[in-house]
């Protein structure tokens, strides 16, 4: 049966500790900033209301959980134990000094059961951001987007093979360019290529089957998850997060992390920055769609080429003609599959070349049908709008992950599953936005508060 302390109840009890708890500290500034109704309203659907026994305060397990999680602490057991022995973190749970701590076995089973999956952190952390947008703390017009590594609790030496069926499906926007293209020389259009079904095998953890290898930080590799998040440029909120396995790449998820963020804020961003990891030329085609201004860090290839033969140091005439570092044309031959125009000098041109790779063969240049999308992103990656942007990444997404990792106890997974994980992501960015919204509460109180509006004050 659902019960949980009414406000005039816990101010009652708070009332013991008025000569012991420290007013100056995080818990008792986002007690001020957190919406207890909406948590006590979201929770009454995992009880039931008139059938079973009195259960513990849920608002009591949750307001345990966001110590742990202020604090770093590695365990419910070991959160429950400080609890017992500090009156500021008594005095937040709103309980009496008579009244027993609940065991770290009852708040387990909360998680596990109760919130078994991710909805009610969702929609906490959506109804927190929310609430900070309105009071003008996010400026949505610059965001920035990144990855990190969480190491999963699996042993990286006990492995399993799965083997999956992989399903590689051609891509239809791409083979439309390539046959564009090839039409416009004169060139038989390609035909697409049903899906294809190759068998991968994959290393899995026995105990945690949704971790995977990453070499990221390990050369051997270890099990790990990869969390997606993207942050306000204005006070670093972290505005959006999702966790997959070590093995799906960041612009894969930034698309639909965007849409997300249209959805819950109204509107894009204009500019974003992103580091080496998400360079894609599809991901900046659609990011130019929308509007951005992206700051897309280089990700240099390795490549096979003569180092003064590189495929940069051609100078390009017209569309059809390049002209490589000695002089010799390179005209257009075709447009394959893999999404490349290829340019062949004269049979012969490259016998007597210094920088040839093997004798009696002739260079092959490829352009990518991508190319004005990277020309574009090279113009805007090196403007000056775009050094500004490569400056505030450190302070921003990069500090935020710091204060995770550091702070918050996020460097390691304390749970075994992707949507155990996630839970605990987000609860991490719960108190991460919720301490700094309660800190510039603070400073608003004395008018040292920023937002993203320039408010003039008119003088009669």
């Amino acid at each position: 049966m659902y019960v949980t302390y009414s406000r005039r109840e816990v101010e009652e009890n708070r009332k013991y500790y008025e000569m012991m708890y420290d007013a100056s500290h995080h818990l008792v500034k986002m007690d001020q900033v957190m919406d207890w109704d909406f948590v006590i309203r979201k929770l009454e659907v995992f009880y039931p209301h008139r059938i079973g026994r009195p259960t513990k305060d849920p608002i009591m397990l949750v307001k345990i959980l966001f110590i742990q999680y202020l604090e770093g602490f590695r365990s419910v057991r070991f959160t429950c134990n400080q609890v017992k022995q500090n009156a500021t973190y008594r005095w937040f749970l709103g309980i009496s000094p008579q009244e027993k701590i609940p065991d770290h076995s009852t708040i387990s089973k909360f998680l596990s059961q109760r919130l078994r999956n991710v909805a009610f952190w969702e929609e906490l952390f959506q109804h927190c951001l929310r609430f900070i947008q309105q009071e003008g703390f996010i400026a949505n017009e610059t965001w920035v987007a990144d990855e990190t590594e969480l190491k999963a609790n699996a042993n990286k030496r006990v492995r399993e093979i799965l083997v999956e069926e992989k399903v590689i499906e051609e891509k239809d926007e791409d083979l439309v360019m390539i046959n564009t293209h090839r039409v416009r020389h004169g060139k038989k259009p390609l035909q697409a290529k049903g899906s294809k079904i190759e068998e991968k095998q994959t290393n899995i953890s026995p105990v945690d089957p949704d971790a995977r290898l990453s070499v990221k930080h390990d050369q051997r590799g270890r099990f790990a998850y990869f969390e997606h998040r993207i942050v306000d440029s204005l006070h670093n909120f972290i505005i959006a997060t999702d966790v997959t396995a070590a093995n799906v790449p960041g612009h894969r998820k930034l698309i639909g992390q965007i849409e997300q963020l249209k959805r819950s804020l109204g509107q894009y961003a204009k500019e974003i920055a992103l580091d080496s990891g998400y360079y894609n030329a599809s991901l900046a085609r659609r990011l130019f769609q929308r509007g951005f201004f992206v700051y897309m860090s280089y990700r240099r290839f390795t490549t096979k080429d003569h180092p003064k033969c590189r495929r940069y140091q051609f100078q390009q005439v017209n569309e059809d003609l390049y002209a490589c570092p000695c002089g010799v044309p390179f005209y257009y031959k075709t447009t394959n599959r893999q999404g490349y125009h290829e340019f062949k000098p004269p049979k012969g041109s490259c016998q007597s070349c210094p920088f040839t790779k093997k004798e009696n063969q002739d260079r092959v240049l490829r352009i990518s049908i991508h190319q004005e999308i990277y020309d574009q992103l090279r113009e805007q990656r090196v403007s000056m709008r775009g050094k500004i942007l490569r400056s505030v990444r450190p302070s921003t997404v990069e500090l935020s992950f710091a204060h995770s990792k550091e702070l918050h106890g996020l460097r390691y997974a304390r749970y075994r599953g992707v949507q155990k994980v996630k839970a605990q992501v987000l609860m991490t960015a719960i108190i991460q936005n919720l301490k700094k919204w309660a800190k510039l509460r603070s400073l608003k109180q004395v008018g040292l508060h920023l937002t993203h509006q320039i408010i003039e004050e008119t003088t009669v």
